[in-house]
């Protein structure tokens, strides 16, 4: 028998939106609003949800215990057009990071480390 990963989620809106689920299937967790998966390479996760206005809070974890690593979110990740630019604002260092398309790369981030990112699609 195959289990999943603890998922604990803290709720924004109380909304199905923020509620994922576990595919034993194939490994994946899933959002219960939109079936969609969350990107998930070894050691290297990807969350996402929506906020208001459509932007979308990005967090992206470095699970591994001794490598820092860049991490990449690509916009069809999170539900916007790839071949559209989007603001990307690092959330606890409160700095504007640019504008991008198709995807962020972010910079090294530490063994076990987060970075928390708004991403808004430029109109």
């Amino acid at each position: 028998m195959r289990t999943g990963p603890n998922i604990q989620s803290i709720y924004c809106n109380q909304g199905d939106n923020q509620k994922w689920i576990w595919n034993a299937t194939d490994g994946t967790v899933r959002s219960v609003y939109s079936g969609k998966c969350l990107t998930t390479q070894p050691e290297l996760e990807v969350w996402a949800g929506p906020l208001r206005g459509g932007s979308q809070a990005v967090v992206l974890f470095n699970r591994a215990d001794g490598a820092s690593n860049q991490i990449t979110v690509t916009w069809s990740d999170i539900g916007f057009p790839v071949d559209h630019a989007a603001t990307v604002r690092d959330l606890w260092a409160r700095k504007d990071l640019g504008i991008f398309t198709g995807s962020y790369t972010s910079p090294n981030i530490d063994p076990r480390g987060v970075m928390m990112l708004n991403i808004t699609l430029t109109k």
